[in-house]
């Protein structure tokens, strides 16, 4: 059973409408069920500005080294071949991070390869 509690929040006349209608398409005209759900695409959005901060990040990192986004492959395998004791640490730390977080689901029938990689090991227990 779901412990629900009121919060109380204003909205512009003009918004009622709009709230009414969406209520009505994703909460079954029921506005905390809109709101849950509401909260769930705001969470996901989150994630994904997250991730685009991070690509960019990353992009600028690989460029302030002189390599390309086609010099990743052969860096990933040279980093499997002989992985370094930090960076293994580091992704371990990254893992317990995603085990805290709501997983995303999967849109269609199979998660790209790479989300699937990142749920193995958040499942995977620490060594």
């Amino acid at each position: 059973m779901r412990k629900a509690t009121t919060v109380g929040f204003a909205i512009d006349e003009t918004d009622r409408q709009r709230l009414d209608h969406l209520s009505k398409v994703f909460g079954g005209g029921n506005r905390s069920a809109f709101l849950r759900k509401a909260m769930d695409v705001m969470e996901r959005y989150e994630l994904a500005q997250r991730l685009v901060e991070l690509q960019a990040y990353g992009e600028e990192r690989l460029a302030s080294t002189g390599r390309a986004s086609a010099d990743i492959p052969g860096l990933v395998a040279r980093a499997l071949a002989d992985p370094d004791p930090d960076a293994v640490a580091q992704a371990k730390l990254i893992v317990a991070g995603l085990r805290g977080r709501a997983p995303v689901p999967a849109r269609g029938d199979t998660a790209h390869p790479a989300a699937a990689a990142f749920t193995e090991l958040a499942g995977a227990p620490d060594d």
